[in-house]
């Protein structure tokens, strides 16, 4: 590679890098509104936490940053030296377009690799990472449940309200079960306490101490007479344990609020090893799957095989495109050549969405079809870079 390579390829890899990074940050900004925002908004999740799951969604978010990165990085490179006269002094020395265009593809090359091992391996464990940490972030670091002044009422049939807290110990606790009927069946208040996760049965232990408490009739408990009033001491009956004289103890069940464990087993969330195996294995929750449901099964198997291999070689299609159209267009505004990697960034993406449409049809192999919009754009950008070529 001779200097004027290098000077090109550095200028392009520079360009494209600054664009993936305000793609991403803008994508990443999508998923954190969506997903984690509120959980730091109401202080149920820490900045370092919030910080690691931030860096477990920047992987997926690459293999669509890095084609616009590439095509924006092209159109402003190659724009600039047009604009700039340079490629006309270029093809006045006796240098062929191709000297223009080999750093170009190199450099889209490269990015067709990263993306396959970004497509394959580093982001589906990512998400895998990011979405289980999610789910089970309240299994983790359960007291962050109850915020200080806030009303919990995710339970089911609880009410549940914490005045403060310090580290792991919860201050002023106040405490309803209600029936079906919504009505109070015991409230309970606490100076003091705090919650426990037990693995083995999915359930939180919310111990209140140093408090009293009302257990009314579960027959009437709108009747007031000859209910229990004192330190906790409760009669055993569902959703209760016995208590001791200064604690009491109310289970919980964490799937109330945020489902069941989870483990995830979505075909995004897999290595190619992991697609590769389950297109020999029966669709998950079927005990007898018929013909139609095993075709349609390896249909979105290999769909979704066939997306990681596309959406990786689409760097090299919108970069090939990029070139001949960034020597036409010859303008050095910033703005007018990112309108343009947009516009034909959206274009790709439609096509891909309008071929996934049909998933349901596999006698139409929309696992073959997921290639067309690469074969399109690189078709279009081949002919269009010959045709440059021969002037």
């Amino acid at each position: 590679m001779n200097l004027l390579h290098r000077h090109i390829f550095k200028q392009v890899v520079a360009a494209t890098a600054l664009a993936v990074v305000m793609f991403a940050f803008v994508l990443v900004l999508g998923n954190v509104m969506r997903e984690v925002l509120d959980l730091l908004a109401s202080g149920k999740l820490d900045l370092l936490t919030f910080g690691k799951l931030l860096l477990l969604l920047i992987p997926g978010v690459i293999p669509y940053a890095l084609p616009l990165g590439l095509l924006t990085g092209v159109l402003l490179v190659v724009g600039r030296i047009c604009a700039q006269r340079e490629y006309t002094a270029m093809r006045a020395a006796g240098l062929s377009l191709w000297s223009l265009a080999a750093p170009v593809l190199l450099a889209a090359c490269a990015g067709v690799v990263l993306c396959l091992f970004i497509n394959f391996y580093y982001a589906p464990a990512a998400d895998h990472a990011f979405k289980t940490a999610l789910a089970n972030l309240a299994r983790h670091d359960p007291g962050r449940l109850f915020q200080p002044g806030a009303e919990v009422r995710d339970f089911s049939k609880y009410i549940i309200h914490v005045g403060g807290r310090q580290g792991d110990e919860l201050e002023d606790i106040w405490l309803a079960h209600l029936d079906d009927q919504g009505r109070v069946l015991l409230f309970a208040r606490g100076q003091r306490g705090y919650v426990d996760y037990d693995s083995k049965t999915d359930e939180l232990t919310l111990v209140l101490q140093e408090g009293s408490g009302f257990q009314y009739k579960a027959s009437d408990p709108e009747d007031m007479k000859d209910i229990n009033v004192g330190a906790f001491v409760f009669k055993q009956h569902d959703g209760y344990l016995p208590s001791t004289e200064h604690e009491g103890r109310y289970q919980l069940a964490l799937s109330d609020l945020v489902g069941a464990p989870q483990t995830f087993s979505k075909l995004s969330l897999m290595t190619l090893g992991e697609l590769l195996q389950k297109r020999h294995e029966p669709p998950p929750g079927m005990v007898n799957p018929t013909a139609k449901d095993l075709n349609r099964w390896r249909m979105d198997v290999q769909m979704q095989i066939q997306r990681n291999f596309a959406g990786a070689f689409s760097v090299l299609a919108l970069g090939l495109l990029g070139l001949p159209l960034s020597l036409r267009v010859g303008r050095s505004e910033n703005f007018v050549n990112l309108a343009i990697a947009l516009g034909l960034a959206l274009a790709y993406y439609f096509l891909l969405f309008s071929i996934s449409l049909l998933r349901n049809h596999p006698e139409l192999r929309p696992d073959l079809l997921l290639w067309l919009p690469n074969f399109i754009f690189e078709a279009l950008g081949a002919w269009l870079l010959y045709r440059a070529a021969q002037k």
